[in-house]
């Protein structure tokens, strides 16, 4: 292959994630970058052999002799990659890391780091003498525009396409790339810096070595805020050292994941793009921020969703938002039909229908995360426009709730076709309305003059779910109102309170849950097994085993619980990441990479599980999915 050791596209597990907070790139084992998305996570890649070989690209080293052992590792409470590969004549290791630099005095708002929007590649021979082709092959606008590379003094740039280089190896121009072939001795390094932007110069690599150290700092001063210290801490703070290269820092928004189009079903259709901001999310990543004691990031997602709360929309709150915001016209899926996808399967996508649906539990997903934060913490910490809005803001949220609550939406799972009479999306309206009446006493008297009609509208929508939600014969709690559908969504209402772990109807609804949506591996399920309308059978869904898990915990079954728990952690790939689901046959990870929402899943019922009796989050929260 032209670009790459491998004849094919690696295994989705294989990659690993580094980031500035603003943009993202996955690295192969190989030490390969095979996705760049600078300067912004939703900008179109410069590096994506990920869903296309032949068109991609990508930044490659490929030692002249073969590899013979691969190791790769993040420096400790850091997200800095460090790739081990060993020939026989040599080893090299590569460090890769988009740099960041601590703001000593970051407030209470906004970003806590600097970030120059850079790829720092770092290759030195540690051992023996290794030869090595050096490939750097960018592609602009999902390869539909072609940019000849301007050499520099010190690298290359390349007009209109923004991006540049700086190598402290000589490079040639091979087309619109540029190639070296460098023989390294034992001692020797070659460094490599990729930006976004003005042409970069010699002084560029000279920074990179203080730009490195104050990346580790800034990483291992984050990570020290990390309350949790019970079992399995180290993947817990590898899961929160996830989320937060997750998080766009200028807006404190936080995507789904860097990617988009990665198959849940290889060969099929179910390929998304979720370099996008979902209002489901905010309960999930604040209420795992705040376990952990990570309050500013919880604290920067409120800020996002009010200032996006209904900008430019004329929505109290919408699905989903780019980055900075409400989506623009070129958010709109669109298929990319000259690639061929990871593997084949097609179609390529960019932009997400899903900004179309209505999905109603957002309004109690925002609700109890905002609940969550001010119990633990009372306004402290929060933007200064969202506290002097709280009280309209809650409103808004819980009269929303009561308007639409008996409506057909979507749902969590985003169902393409007709809107349903979902139980999760009700219950989770229920969610909306207990939680705003317990915010009441913190928020001012906007929000205590409602309360009494929250409390009505409350009581009516837990006896509809129940009443309509409970099917006799399948002895469970379903999907849609009056159906025979399982889903997991219904264990998230043991998770949020709406029901006691241990109600009989809860109890039988987890077993049914677990008997019916087993993958057939005892510790995989599937989010739902009816046919959805798309083309191939997706994959167990990552977070349900935790959903699953959590539900057990709360009723007192630590033992099932752990066993569940230990299981999905042995799952991860070798740095602990995550897709979004798994093939039940292989063991493969499919979907997204790394995926937010098994991130967050997995910290919530860790810290349930296992959080030591003296720490802070030892107590069960239940407002944690």
């Amino acid at each position: 292959m032209l670009y790459s050791s491998h004849e094919t596209q690696r295994p989705i597990a294989d990659h690993a994630l580094i980031g500035d907070m603003r943009g993202a790139a996955l690295v192969d084992r190989d030490g390969a970058i095979s996705w760049l998305c600078l300067p912004r996570f939703d900008s179109a890649p410069l590096f994506f052999p990920l869903l296309d070989v032949q068109q991609g690209g990508g930044c490659t080293i490929v030692p002249h002799d073969a590899i013979e052992r691969r190791t790769r590792r993040y420096l400790p409470a850091t997200n800095i990659l460090e790739t081990t590969l060993a020939t026989g004549s040599g080893t090299l290791v590569v460090t890769d890391c988009m740099p960041v630099r601590a703001i000593a005095d970051c407030g209470d708002a906004g970003p806590d780091c600097t970030a120059p929007g850079r790829v720092i590649r770092r290759i030195a021979c540690t051992a023996g003498q290794v030869g090595l082709a050096l490939r750097v092959a960018p592609r602009f606008d999902w390869a539909r525009q072609q940019i000849t590379p301007t050499l520099t003094a010190s690298g290359a740039f390349w007009p209109d396409g923004g991006l540049s280089l700086a190598c402290s190896h000589p490079l040639a121009p091979d087309g619109t790339d540029l190639v070296g072939q460098l023989h390294l001795a034992q001692g020797e390094t070659v460094l490599l810096v990729l930006g976004h932007g003005i042409a970069l110069a010699a002084q560029d690599l000279d920074a990179a070595p203080q730009q490195l150290r104050e990346t580790h700092d800034y990483w291992r001063a984050w990570s020290a805020q990390n309350t949790y210290h019970g079992r399995h801490e180290q993947m817990v703070l590898r899961s929160a050292l996830c989320l937060k290269l997750l998080t766009y820092a200028p807006s404190g928004a936080l995507i789904a994941a860097p990617t988009t189009s990665l198959p849940e079903a290889v060969g099929g259709e179910r390929n998304w793009d979720y370099r996008y901001v979902w209002a489901r999310d905010a309960s999930f990543s604040i209420s795992a921020f705040l376990n952990l004691g990570f309050r500013r990031e919880a604290a920067e997602f409120l800020r996002f969703l009010h200032e996006a709360d209904g900008l430019g929309t004329g929505e109290v709150l919408r699905v989903m938002y780019g980055v900075e915001g409400p989506l623009g016209e070129q958010d709109r899926e669109h298929t990319l039909t000259h690639l061929a996808g990871w593997r084949d399967s097609r179609p390529v996508l960019a932009g997400n229908g899903a900004s179309d649906q209505q999905q109603h539990e957002i309004y109690g997903e925002l609700l109890a995360a905002l609940n969550l934060y001010v119990s633990q913490y009372g306004l402290d910490g929060l933007c200064p426009d969202l506290r002097a809005d709280m009280g309209q803001f809650v409103t808004r949220l819980a009269d929303t709730a009561i308007e639409r609550w008996r409506t057909p939406d979507q749902g969590i799972w985003e169902l393409r076709g007709a809107a349903r009479h979902l139980l999760h999306t009700k219950a989770m309206c229920w969610v909306a309305l207990d939680r705003a009446i317990k915010l009441a006493p913190h928020v001012g008297h906007v929000c205590a003059r409602s309360v009494p009609r929250w409390e009505k509208e409350r009581e009516a929508i837990h006896a509809d779910c129940l009443r309509h939600g409970w099917n006799a014969h399948r002895n469970a709690l379903v999907m849609e109102y009056g159906g025979s559908d399982l889903d997991m969504s219904t264990l998230r209402l043991a998770l949020m309170d709406f029901l006691p772990a241990d109600d009989p109807r809860m109890a039988a609804t987890l077993a049914a849950s677990e008997r019916d949506l087993d993958a057939g591996t005892g510790d995989l399920f599937y989010r739902y097994v009816f046919d959805d309308g798309l083309r191939g059978k997706e994959g167990a869904f990552a977070a349900c085993t935790f959903w699953v898990a959590g539900v057990h915990t709360l009723a007192g079954n630590r033992e099932r619980s752990g066993q569940l728990v230990d299981s999905m952690l042995a799952r991860a790939n070798d740095l602990g990441l995550y897709a979004e689901q798994i093939d039940p046959a292989s063991g493969a990870q499919l979907g997204n990479f790394p995926q937010g929402f098994t991130h967050m899943a997995l910290i919530h019922e860790v810290v349930r599980a296992h959080a030591p009796a003296s720490s802070p989050s030892s107590s069960p929260r239940k407002e944690s999915p």
